[in-house]
């Protein structure tokens, strides 16, 4: 996916915007698992990611803890470190690969000059972090009830099956705030169960979030 493709959502850049990006950008890749942007990182920049699965994640505050793995992102998506972009804070969260991962790098700098000068940047920035809290709202969902078995429930709503087949099992644990060996239960459950619940799309479609989430 080239720079035009990612910058089409939520709704397509001007020409000359994305002509600017691209001179102000250098595309970077990442083995599986490799470190994308560290949490507590300054002056991070923004990564347009072209092509994989990456994942933003809450480190351990010590040994005995595992990382939290917060949100995923696809082709499509944008991995910023907003609390050192606005606030000008180390990086609460981190980003690292699940899949090997493709994206254009651009400095801070050019994303901020561009929204504190082109209103159309400024709205098309505003409407993406705003789709980044409706992640977070749908995120939510998953933890509203205790029992691990619903929540992994909730998850195959909201997470087309190819989750299940790119994303380690540990990582999906860590997302649904259980542990590895709960999880392996639980979808052992559900298989046994012969569950299909249906990846939400029609939800996720009326929200405006089935592009950043698409199935492969």
């Amino acid at each position: 996916m080239n720079l035009r493709c990612i910058t089409r959502e939520p709704f397509e850049l001007p020409a000359d915007i994305v002509e600017h990006l691209e001179q102000n950008s250098e595309i970077v890749t990442f083995r599986k698992n490799e470190t994308i942007l560290s949490a507590g990182e300054l002056d991070a920049p923004f990564y347009f990611i072209s092509a994989g699965l990456a994942r933003l994640y809450y480190p351990p505050e010590n040994d005995d803890e595992t990382e939290e793995t917060i949100l995923f992102g696809e082709a499509g998506n944008i991995a910023a470190a907003l609390s050192n972009f606005m606030l000008g804070l180390p990086s609460v969260f981190g980003v690292k690969a699940v899949t090997p991962v493709k994206a254009y790098r651009i400095k801070a700098d050019v994303i901020r000059n561009l929204y504190r000068i082109d209103h159309t940047f400024c709205r098309w920035l505003m409407e993406l972090s705003l789709i980044q809290i409706a992640h977070f709202e749908i995120r939510h969902t998953y933890f509203t009830d205790k029992d691990p078995y619903q929540r992994f429930i909730k998850f195959m709503r909201f997470k087309p099956k190819s989750y299940l087949r790119r994303v380690p099992g540990y990582i999906i644990a860590s997302y649904l705030s259980i542990t590895p060996n709960e999880y392996y239960k639980v979808k052992e459950k559900y298989e046994n169960d012969h569950l299909n619940v249906p990846y939400d799309k029609e939800f996720l479609d009326a929200v405006g979030l089935t592009g950043f989430a698409p199935e492969e």
